[in-house]
């Protein structure tokens, strides 16, 4: 138990909180796909989603449980290296820069996770809908603030998930690093593999925005 709460015990859970947190992503990213395919199929989606809603509000539990862990590990993993590096001030300046551009990348990532909260998923929980001919496929089209339908909001999605891709790209090379895997090992290839994390599911998450803005889903 003792180790757990040890710097490398810090890491540990960091690393396995950070990484059932893209696990989820790729799971949503999943699901937001179906807007390619249509309103019905996009609707029906949320629907099923909708009808086994306990199970659901369970999953989103354990996921804060998860994002806490999260955010309170890396916090203090934080704390402890600066109080540590204010102490050696030979500390090596590149680890110290990139500690405090995952502070700031992580901060940008959690204030997009409210604001995506507080808009698109409060609707949906809350069926805060303007008519009843609106859809859960329409709320996300909305040209409002919060909504992807709206310029500016679909800029500032766009460049959060930059972020989030740059977070997770550092996350698991100094996950990688500190657990003492190579890129010339033969495990080497977890490299590679995470790219499916840091870059193609970002990147996927950006073309459906694009998309949105461009009339491609409408």
């Amino acid at each position: 138990m003792k180790f757990l709460f040890s710097s490398l015990g810090k890491k540990l859970q960091i690393a396995f909180s950070g990484l059932l947190l893209c696990i989820f992503l790729m799971m949503h990213l999943i699901n937001n796909l179906a807007l390619f395919i249509g309103p019905e199929v996009f609707n029906a989606m949320v629907s099923t989603l909708e009808s086994i809603k306990p199970i659901i509000r369970v999953m989103e539990a354990g996921l804060l449980i998860i994002l806490i862990m999260h955010i309170g590990n890396a916090l203090q993993l934080t704390f402890s290296n600066r109080k540590a590096s204010q102490n050696k001030y030979s500390n090596q300046k590149t680890s110290s820069l990139n500690s405090r551009t995952m502070a700031v990348s992580g901060t940008i990532v959690l204030l997009f996770f409210i604001i995506h909260l507080r808009y698109l998923w409060y609707t949906y929980q809350a069926h805060l809908f303007i008519d009843e001919n609106e859809t859960y496929y329409d709320v996300i089209l909305r040209e409002d603030w919060g909504y992807l339908g709206h310029t500016p909001t679909a800029i500032f999605y766009i460049l959060a998930i930059m972020f989030i891709a740059f977070h997770i790209k550092h996350g698991f090379q100094s996950a990688l690093k500190t657990f003492g895997v190579l890129k010339q090992s033969r495990i080497g290839l977890l490299y590679g593999l995470s790219f499916i994390f840091w870059g193609f599911i970002p990147a996927m998450f950006i073309v459906i925005i694009i998309s949105i803005q461009f009339g491609i889903i409408n």
